[in-house]
């Protein structure tokens, strides 16, 4: 009887994590792919729209750390994610109302130093509690696939300004649900011998992982386009005569086949080697973007969604995994940490700004050359390291 009440509670749980997710990646989904038309809605031009994005998640990388330490000396790390929420809600609403570039930036800047940790933070809830990770992750996807729909149709009907409100009424909703679920109490003293072994992990480890370090210069050429295409794809696609609304609906295309082609991966390396694989991801990312800046009409853009599952799907789950398999599993931690401050959130900074000052000066079909530019570079260099060898 006891064990069937300990059953009926764990999948209680896994629920509420799974909603929690779906409404903790709504307010990204919401923001991300339609800030940058809210932005021009309002006057701003590409370079001011590049440096706004570039300069929130430059301060998402330092927020990261500062709630990551907050969170792990926390003995309820639920309240913080709550209240991260509950302040990135509050931020958002505010910056509903301003349309002053300087004022905008600082603001905006602010709300990231909330909104940045949420998603990581979540994850390590979800570890710390042994759950499937993969199937509550995915609901994240989705979260944010809809909510890029439900966006795009709102700020068509009644206003770009709209996506701040949706973004704030559903990371409230992430937030209470947050607080909703119940929690595995760890010993004091297991945190304690937890934080000292960390301690001894210094930075200058990881930099004699040769092999680490080549993956994570060469991802600041991949990631980041992958990342600040979030912000393009609505110009390129409205340049090409798609409509507000039309940008939700291909988002939720392109968003939702990642899905599908992440739990194909592992297969896919099986086969053909996860070196080789990442390679064709990586060419097939270059050639995407390249088709991207030839200028295609919005119809073409839906037609071919599925491209970026076949990128991303690939990418986001075998990259990292590589990553961790050639370094010593005593630095996996820090080389993981390093990965998304240099090759996600470095190089998304990276492509936001120069992204932003492409699209002055050659539109938005400029800066997908610039994309699939840099693709190239981080090809050229993952070959050069020698990173598409298979392991012995």
């Amino acid at each position: 009887m006891q064990k069937k009440q300990k059953k009926n509670e764990k999948l209680n749980n896994t629920r509420k994590f799974k909603i929690a997710y779906v409404f903790t990646y709504a307010p990204i989904g919401v923001l991300c792919p339609l800030i940058g038309q809210y932005l021009s809605s309002i006057g701003f031009s590409g370079t001011q729209i590049g440096t706004v994005t570039a300069v929130s998640t430059a301060v998402a990388i330092f927020a990261s750390t500062f709630w990551g330490d907050k969170y792990s000396n926390c003995r309820d790390g639920r309240k913080v994610i709550f209240f991260l929420c509950i302040a990135a809600a509050v931020m958002a609403l505010f910056n509903s109302l301003i349309t002053s570039f300087t004022v905008f930036t600082v603001f905006f800047g602010v709300m990231y130093f909330f909104q940045g940790p949420v998603m990581g933070l979540a994850d390590a809830m979800v570890l710390e509690t042994d759950e499937n990770f993969a199937s509550i992750r995915l609901c994240g996807a989705v979260g944010y696939a809809l909510s890029v729909f439900a966006g795009g149709k709102i700020g068509g009907l009644l206003g770009l300004d709209k996506i701040f409100f949706v973004y704030a009424v559903t990371f409230v909703i992430g937030g209470f649900i947050v607080m909703t679920i119940k929690l595995q109490k760890v010993p004091l003293h297991k945190i304690e011998e937890t934080a000292k072994a960390r301690e001894k992990i210094k930075f200058s480890e990881l930099l004699k992982e040769k092999k680490a370090v080549a993956l994570i210069i060469c991802g600041i050429f991949m990631f980041g386009t992958n990342v600040a295409n979030n912000t393009y794809f609505s110009f390129l696609f409205r340049d090409g005569g798609g409509t507000v609304a039309g940008v939700g609906t291909a988002f939720l295309l392109m968003v939702g086949s990642e899905a599908p082609f992440m739990a194909l991966a592992p297969k896919l390396a099986g086969k053909f080697s996860q070196q080789r694989l990442i390679a064709a991801a990586m060419i097939l990312s270059a050639l995407r973007f390249g088709w991207y800046a030839s200028g295609p009409s919005h119809q073409w853009l839906i037609a071919l969604f599925f491209l970026q599952g076949m990128v991303n799907g690939v990418l986001l789950v075998e990259y990292m995994k590589y990553i961790s398999s050639v370094v010593n599993p005593r630095v996996i931690g820090i080389a993981v940490s390093a990965f998304y401050a240099i090759s996600s959130n470095g190089g998304t900074i990276l492509c936001n700004f120069f992204g932003g000052v492409a699209m002055d000066h050659f539109g938005s079909v400029g800066v997908y050359g610039l994309f699939s530019a840099l693709n190239v570079v981080g090809i050229i260099m993952y070959f050069a390291f020698g990173l598409q060898k298979k392991k012995k």
